[in-house]
């Protein structure tokens, strides 16, 4: 009857926009860069001390979620050093380190990041954020640093969106002696459905959509 296949086509695509609204929103939101400190709700990342490693750790918040640093100039390798300042600069062959790249492992996001940008030599920091709901995928501006070793930054999330990382390149000829003083706050951990489980979600909502459609026929 028609009754019975306009309802079957009103089932079906009420199953279908089930599974795309799982697959990925379509929420927009924007990121703020402001030059200056702002520390509210953050927490200190705790720096393991390393000496010419690829990856340094730290952890950061009640959750201990573990802070990963990757640098893709010059050899690549780091160094931190967790006192004082708590500094992650470049090792043999990147000391004149021009890239470093933060964020929570696993794909857990942050909502907000201080940091303080020590330059050899001044010039700009192109800063490049990604994260979940952003405008456009990814937020990317360049701020100019001065060789004073007092760059702050403060990175926030508005809106509702989140940050997974934050890379900092040094353009216009700055060198970055180290990145200091690194904070995080808003630590959230992703519970991300693995694409099997949206699967079965999906199925699941088709075979409801198949047994209404049997029930309207008897």
């Amino acid at each position: 009857m028609p009754y019975h296949g306009s309802l079957k086509r009103l089932i079906l695509v009420l199953a279908v926009f089930g599974i795309v609204s799982l697959a990925g929103g379509v929420a927009k939101a924007d990121i703020v860069v402001v030059t200056g400190v702002n520390n509210q709700g953050t927490d200190n990342v705790l720096l393991n001390p390393a000496t010419n490693v690829t990856t340094v750790t730290g952890v950061v918040g009640q959750n201990a979620l573990v802070v990963n640093f990757t640098s893709t100039s010059g050899s690549g390798l780091l160094n931190a050093n967790p006192s004082g300042q708590a500094t992650v600069s470049g090792g043999t062959g990147n000391t004149s380190l021009t890239q470093l790249t933060f964020g929570f492992s696993g794909g857990d996001t942050f909502t907000r990041a201080v940091f303080n940008i020590n330059a050899s030599v001044g010039g700009s920091v192109l800063i490049h954020v990604e994260g979940i709901n952003i405008t456009g995928g990814f937020f990317e501006d360049d701020f100019v640093v001065d060789a004073n070793g007092q760059n702050f930054f403060t990175v926030d999330a508005i809106n509702g969106q989140a940050m997974t990382s934050i890379s900092l390149t040094a353009i216009n000829g700055a060198v970055f002696s180290d990145v200091r003083q690194v904070r995080l706050g808003g630590g959230q951990i992703q519970n991300i459905p693995e694409p099997t489980s949206m699967l079965l979600l999906g199925s699941g909502l088709l075979g409801v959509a198949a047994g209404l459609r049997r029930r309207f026929r008897k």
